[in-house]
Order: structure tokens, then sequence, then C-alpha cells
């Protein structure tokens, strides 16, 4: 009886929670039909949100609260231009349209769509969704008003879609303040925007759990922008290209040259990428110390490369991947940096060739550093194999751009990451890793 009564009484709550949703969805959908024909009464000039993509911005609201039967809803309306294909596309990169004798379209708003997405508020359940094609007697002609077509990508250059992309310029009246997000194409084009040559539209992109991209004013003095706002200009198209991805972690661990973790230990981490130059300012440059153990962990750190500065007194004896290192995006990576407060230690920066394959009886090593002369020793170590020690090595150069170069002999050399040591008076730099024999 228990398991019969269990039984009857969930498929009871199942059916009334059906009924129910049902009731809201019929009800949802009266609601958005309204919203339709309220749009469809407005003039097609005053068809616009109050933070929607569409400048100048209208008195509609994107999110409204409307209740009706005891059901509490959502209204959510979102009006875009539409770019329609019959004309051609303004992104499209060959000399004529889709269509046959149709040029390639430079005025991307043919009408507009608006959709209407009702949700009960309570669960956030959507109940309707309704659009509709809204096309003005003449929408497509010539204007005092310009155009921005802005494209997000990722690291390796492919779009994103539905990147958050924010166009502000306080200077215009009513501002310019429009949120919106990518197409399939990582794709967005703000068209009708007022002109200014002042570059004053400030434009970013972001998504959540992604790296920002964005474009700044023109800096004051000699000092110039990297990603400089754009200006909008009288029936032009400005386009601007913009990068994010996923952020990942990089973890710094510091010893010194006796393998001991340095705890209270500052390190400068700076990145590649640079906002404005003459003079450089990094998109990232963060000073950090190290914990008990020697660490340093950054997170929310975008892909680019990372160099890594000492405090006045000390020398980066390696750095194990070489520095700068190579952070990915969507991942992360262990950066093991050996430090020494000796200005006479042997220090590496690079070696070239990185790698070589095994069997080759002579292959001449290059190791960029410090400190290097004609008696430094050059060694590539393997755990479970037997050293190999290098010969004829020459050193080149004046400090800090010296050049240590030795012949090496892979022959039965086991493949694998090889330890490569540069001894000088007793002193060892050692680069974990630092040279692949390969097959």
């Amino acid at each position: 009886m228990a398991l019969m009564v269990g039984s009857i009484g969930t498929l009871f709550i199942d059916n009334l929670h059906t009924v129910t949703l049902g009731k809201a969805r019929a009800i949802g959908l009266a609601v958005a039909n309204e919203k339709i024909e309220a749009l469809r009464d407005l003039p097609y000039d005053s068809i616009s949100t109050k933070n929607g993509t569409i400048y100048p911005p209208g008195a509609l609201l994107d999110n409204e609260t409307v209740i009706r039967d005891n059901y509490k809803f959502n209204v959510h309306t979102d009006i875009n231009y539409v770019d329609d294909a019959y004309d051609g596309y303004i992104t499209c990169p060959c000399a004529s349209g889709p269509a046959a004798g149709k040029p390639k379209d430079l005025y991307p708003y043919d009408y507009k769509k608006a959709q209407v997405t009702v949700t009960l508020v309570s669960s956030g359940a959507v109940v309707s969704t309704l659009s509709t094609d809204i096309s003005g007697k003449a929408a497509e002609t010539s204007s005092n008003t310009g155009i921005l077509s802005i494209t997000v990508l990722d690291a390796n250059g492919q779009p994103v879609e539905n990147a958050n992309v924010t166009i502000t310029n306080a200077s215009q009246s009513p501002a310019v303040n429009i949120a919106t997000t990518t197409d399939n194409n990582g794709l967005v084009i703000i068209p009708k925007l007022p002109p200014d040559s002042l570059n004053r539209y400030q434009v970013i992109a972001s998504l959540p759990g992604d790296s920002t991209d964005g474009t700044i004013p023109d800096p004051a003095g000699v000092q110039n922008a990297v990603k400089l706002n754009p200006n909008v200009l009288v029936q032009q198209i400005t386009a601007l290209t913009l990068a994010i991805d996923r952020v990942s972690t990089l973890y710094v661990h510091v010893t010194d040259t006796s393998g001991a973790a340095k705890s209270s230990f500052a390190v400068t981490v700076t990145g590649a990428k640079k906002i404005m130059t003459n003079t450089d300012v990094f998109k990232y440059s963060q000073a950090s110390t190290t914990n008990g153990t020697g660490d340093i962990t950054l997170t929310g750190m975008e892909w680019d490369a990372y160099s890594f500065t000492l405090p006045s007194g000390y020398y980066l004896v390696s750095s194990s991947p070489y520095s700068p290192v190579a952070l990915n995006p969507n991942g992360s990576l262990t950066a093991n940096l050996v430090v020494s407060n000796s200005s006479s230690y042997p220090r590496i920066v690079s070696v070239f060739p990185a790698s070589a394959q095994t069997g080759t009886a002579s292959t001449s090593v290059a190791v960029t550093g410090s400190n290097f002369s004609g008696g430094n020793t050059l060694t590539l170590s393997l755990a479970g194999q037997t050293s190999i020690n290098a010969t004829g090595c020459n050193g080149a150069g004046t400090n800090p751009a010296m050049t240590l170069t030795c012949i090496v002999n892979l022959t039965g050399a086991a493949t694998g990451l090889w330890d490569l040591s540069v001894t000088n008076s007793g002193n060892t730099a050692t680069q974990t890793g630092g040279f692949n024999v390969t097959p």
C-alpha cells in the first residue's frame, strides 16, 4: 500500500506540475502576443530599447515584470537590425553580394527583428518566445552616420560566439551605451552611429571565464595606444578586431642553486602584450611574493609569453621552461626558477638548437647566457642514462649576452628531455629538460 500510495502521489505531483506549467505557457504566450502587437503599432524609428544595440536608444524597456493570474513573468525584449542576404552582406569578402547582380552591401540595416522572451520569475523557465520582422518605408538610405564592425576571435584566430561586447561614447547626446553579443561568426555590426573623429568610442569584449580585450583613448603625451578607440566616420565602416580566450593558471616555483625553496621572495611577472608603447605599458605586470615553499599561484591569466624580474642583487640562473614561458589558453603551466645572488654564477637564457636526433655523432650546441668562457663545461644528463660530456667548448661575447658553443655526441643517446648543465669555476647552472633528443 505504501508503494502504491507513493507512486500515485508522485504521479499526481508530476501531473500537477505539468498542468501548472501548461497554464503558465498559455498565459505567457498571450503576454508575448500583446507585446508583439504593441511593437507593431509603434513608429519604425521608435522601435528600440533603452539598452539595446540600436542607437539612439528608445523608450522601450529591455526587461519588465508582468503579473497575470498569480503568475509573475519577466518579459525580455530584444531588437536588432537585420542585414538581409538579398542585397549582399557588409562582411562579404568578395567583390559582389551573394545575389546575382547585387553589389556589396554597405548599409546593414534592411529592417528590424524584434524578439520577445517570456520567462517565469519563480523558476526561470522560458514559457514563450515570439519574434517578428518590422520594416520601415525607407530604412536603407544614405545618412550622416557611420558603422562599427567588430570581430571577436580566440587565440587561434577562430570566431568567438556569444561574446559580450560593449560600445560606449559619453560625448554623444544621448550617450552611446550599447551592450550586445557576437553572432556565430564572432561579429557585431552597429550601424547609424553618430560620427566622432576624436577616438571616443570605446569597445570592450569579454566572456565569463575568458580574458578581456578592448580599446583605450589616445594617451596624453608621446605614448601610443596599441588598440586605440576607433573613430566613426560618415558613411564609412570602421572595422575592429579583438581577441579573447579562456584564462589559465601560472605556477611559479623559486629555488636557490642548492635546490632550497626561496620563501618570501619577490618576483615580478610581466607579459609580452602591451597596452601602450613609447613608454611601454604592459597588459600584465604584477609583483608577487613566494610562500613558505617557494611557490606563487597566479590565476585568471591571459594566454601570453611571461618573463620574470628579480629583486636587485639577484640573478636568474635558469628558467624551466626557458623564459619567457608560453602560457596557452585554458590550461596551466609551472615555471621553475633557479636564482642566485652571485653575479659571477653562470646563467642560462636559451639554447640553439634545443633538440637533435639521437645517433648524431657531432652536434653543435650554442648556449646563450652569462659568465661563459672557454673553460666552461657542458653536460647533458638523463635519469638512468650515462651523462654526455660536450667537447670543444668555446665562449664568446660579453655579459649578459655571452654564447658557449660546444659539440655533443648523441650516438646511442636515449630519446627524451635531457637536463643541460653549464659549469664554471665550480658553479653549475642546470636547465631542467633543456635539450630534447628526438628519434
